[in-house]
């Protein structure tokens, strides 16, 4: 008989990223920090052609399929504008987050740490102007 402990420190916090209103893919500190990401890490995405569901695929070397991932002042992201654009993503309008789960049962066929992406979206709250007084 075999039988391993899941130990809860692998469980704590979610692991969330967000399509910014620019279109980029930004991730949480929490995140960076559990998925170890750096400027020498890249992202790739798969799609399920058939429930059109998302991974998201963390690899350490670029190539031509994959996102760099950039930073600035510790905020970790990937400009992924265009792909989301693609996809039909209304990220200007509605604030698009998605919730990550790991898959290491697909890390081999998909060549990288790979994490299903759960999307939940909201309307995006629309700013008030000084000068509206209607």
């Amino acid at each position: 008989m075999a039988i391993s402990i899941l130990s809860a420190k692998q469980f704590k916090g979610n692991l969330k990223a967000t399509i910014q209103a620019t279109g980029k893919l930004g991730f949480t500190s929490d995140t960076a920090k559990t998925l170890n990401l750096s400027s020498e890490r890249h992202a790739k995405f798969a799609k399920d052609d058939e429930s059109g569901t998302l991974y998201l695929i963390i690899i350490n070397e670029s190539n031509e399929d994959a996102f760099p991932i950039r930073e600035s002042s510790g905020y970790y992201y990937a400009s992924t504008a265009r792909m989301f654009d693609m996809l039909g993503l209304d990220y200007v309008n509605m604030t698009i987050m998605f919730d990550l789960v790991r898959q290491a049962t697909l890390d081999e066929p998909l060549q990288g740490e790979v994490y299903l992406m759960r999307k939940r979206q909201k309307q995006r709250n629309e700013k008030v102007h000084e000068d509206d007084t209607t």
